[in-house]
């Protein structure tokens, strides 16, 4: 039988958004391997979700009115609990280790915003502390303007964040009282860092929107993230209008996974070597319009498409990791997907 708990959390646009879907959306697994969705909050675009591993709280971030609201789940529901203004344009949470603290990315100022959470992961009566964008490295006044888009929390305790209008990947130091700015890494200019992710050799993956292309960044033995090394995303040329958007890391740990809007591609990148060095190795149809992001779920991977407005799922090949389409289910207007049990 299928089991009915479920298994993920679906951020969305609605109408705000020019979305179709109503808000936070519950799907839950099938025996044949996709998704079943049903309604599980309202809410206004949280095209952002992301879950405290420490606390039974899934945090949503609502784009265009600038909210970011605490949900209690209750099965396949949640129930609204709490909720903090920030500048509208926050469009990534991401939880710390141990539920303390939450950090917004806001795309529209290019802040970093440091949340307090109290002892039950609310938001509590610390304010937030907002970490102003650097200047502009190539200094070009007025020519372009800072877009905060991804924040992670990496094991030596530092936080990398992306900024995709100043193609910076910035590293801070959380504090007690909020986030202290260690370091810039500027990426060559208009690539547009988007998302990253960590692999355990120790290097950070990061997917760029406007160039597709994967850059690779180590700590050097001072202590400084450097940039060793950039590859297309794609194993195929890239496609007039394409973007990346999203990137993840099989189980396999040998394995990326990109994301291509456009021509709407999921490209499988074989990690080679001490983790530095990458090939791309194919390309497949994602099986929707517009794969705004996805997800590994052991053998399976899970792409939730802004367009078309569905989930597909594919599953994994035991020897190469290409994906293969198995079905999709319709969601309305999809845009992240976040484990039920773990944070971001």
């Amino acid at each position: 039988m299928a089991n009915t708990d479920p298994a993920f959390w679906l951020g969305t646009y609605t109408a705000s958004g020019d979305g179709t879907a109503k808000g936070i959306v519950a799907l839950s697994r099938q025996e044949q391997a996709t998704l079943r969705p049903s309604f599980a909050a309202p809410a206004d675009s949280p095209s952002w979700l992301t879950v405290s591993g420490q606390h039974p709280l899934v945090y949503a971030a609502e784009e265009f009115t600038g909210r970011v609201v605490a949900f209690r789940p209750d099965g396949t529901a949640l129930s609204e609990v709490a909720s903090i203004q920030l500048d509208a344009g926050a469009c990534h949470l991401s939880v710390s280790p141990r539920g303390r603290v939450l950090i917004a990315a806001c795309y529209g100022t290019g802040q970093v915003v440091w949340i307090p959470l109290d002892d039950d992961a609310g938001f509590g009566a610390a304010q937030p502390v907002v970490a102003e964008p650097s200047t502009d490295p190539y200094r070009l006044p007025g020519e372009r303007e800072p877009h905060a888009h991804q924040s992670r929390w990496l094991p030596n305790g530092l936080v990398v964040t992306t900024d995709l209008g100043y193609d910076l990947v910035r590293v801070w130091r959380p504090t007690e009282a909020g986030l202290s700015h260690v370091q810039d890494v500027a990426l060559p200019q208009g690539v547009g860092p988007r998302h990253g992710v960590w692999h355990e050799s120790g290097h950070l993956h990061v997917v760029t929107e406007y160039s597709g292309e994967i850059f690779t960044l180590r700590f050097d033995d001072s202590g400084a993230l450097r940039v060793v090394a950039g590859v297309r995303a794609t194993a195929d040329p890239l496609e007039d209008g394409d973007t990346g958007a999203e990137i993840a890391i099989g189980d396999r740990r040998d394995r990326l996974y990109a994301g291509i809007r456009g021509s709407n591609r999921i490209s499988t990148i074989e990690i080679l070597g001490d983790g530095s060095e990458l090939r791309p190795i194919s390309d497949v149809e994602s099986g929707g319009n517009w794969p705004r992001h996805h997800i590994v779920d052991g053998p399976l991977l899970h792409v939730a498409h802004q367009y078309s407005g569905d989930v597909a799922t594919h599953r994994l090949d035991d020897r190469t990791g290409i994906p293969h389409l198995v079905g999709t289910v319709e969601t309305g207007t999809a845009t992240c997907l976040a484990p039920t049990g773990a944070g971001a």
